[in-house]
């Protein structure tokens, strides 16, 4: 970013999120579980495939785990990489757990299919603040159809690709109780200051009736960055043929 300025991308970071090194922008939702207009069942802790409340998913989260709301969801977003996720299931016919690792097979192939289709206009960083400002509106106008062209048409492109992984109670318990403790007691003081790129976590659980979230730009709470950082690895290692539980569930319990 400090080379060349994409005007698009520096103006839809800075008015989504700010980035900071001390401060996060953050966003934390509790709602209900369930759509207003859930069909109810004879069982009453299930809530029907259709009726899950995803108001708080994204376009590309939805991408990643549009189905159900899932007991924990983690969701990675680069800014210019390709962004990954893990979620945890339970099979409720012989409660057993599995894990889910996702990644967009196709990320690389498609973003520069894209950019090749809808390309964008950079401008080297000392020579953008000096041209002048007709000149620089005509190309962040450019930059920014040419990134809602790439917005809208990637999703349609982008190529899931999913991993299970049968896990052990306490391992799901684990992970699941790190979650809910880290969004519950979750805090941020202080306004974020502006930066061009970063990456954002989501962390998702659903909790009796409610389902949490929790967005943030570039975690620098400690228990967060440690979570974050903990499900990073665990789709590194799961990405690689080499994910292990028993590697994770220290640092969960401690």
């Amino acid at each position: 970013m400090n080379k060349i300025i994409y005007a698009t991308v520096l103006s839809c970071f800075i008015a989504s999120f700010g980035f900071s090194q001390q401060s996060t922008k953050y966003r934390k939702i509790i709602e209900n579980n369930s759509r207003d207009d859930c069909t109810q069942t004879d069982d009453e802790n299930t809530i029907p495939h259709g009726s899950y409340n995803f108001d708080s998913k994204t376009d590309i989260e939805m991408l990643f785990f549009g189905d159900i709301n899932a007991r924990i969801e983690y969701f990675l977003s680069p800014s210019f990489e390709s962004p990954d996720g893990l979620r945890i299931l339970k099979d409720s016919t012989n409660n057993a757990y599995l894990l889910e690792v996702k990644r967009i097979a196709n990320w690389k192939e498609v973003e520069n299919r894209l950019s090749e289709k809808y390309p964008s206009i950079g401008i080297p960083g000392e020579i953008y603040f000096s041209t002048p400002e007709n000149i620089r509106k005509l190309t962040r106008e450019h930059n920014n159809a040419m990134y809602r062209k790439r917005e809208k048409e990637r999703l349609k492109l982008y190529a899931v690709e999913t991993q299970t992984f049968p896990i052990s109670h306490r391992f799901a318990e684990a992970l699941y109780a790190g979650f809910v403790t880290s969004i519950e007691g979750f805090a941020m003081k202080g306004r974020p200051a502006m930066t061009g790129d970063g990456y954002s976590v989501t962390f998702r659980c659903v909790v009796d009736d409610d389902v949490w979230t929790l967005t943030i730009q570039n975690p620098r709470v400690e228990n967060i960055l440690e979570l974050s950082d903990l499900c990073k690895r665990i789709i590194e290692d799961a990405e690689a043929g080499r994910f292990d539980e028993s590697k994770y569930i220290g640092s969960l319990e401690n």
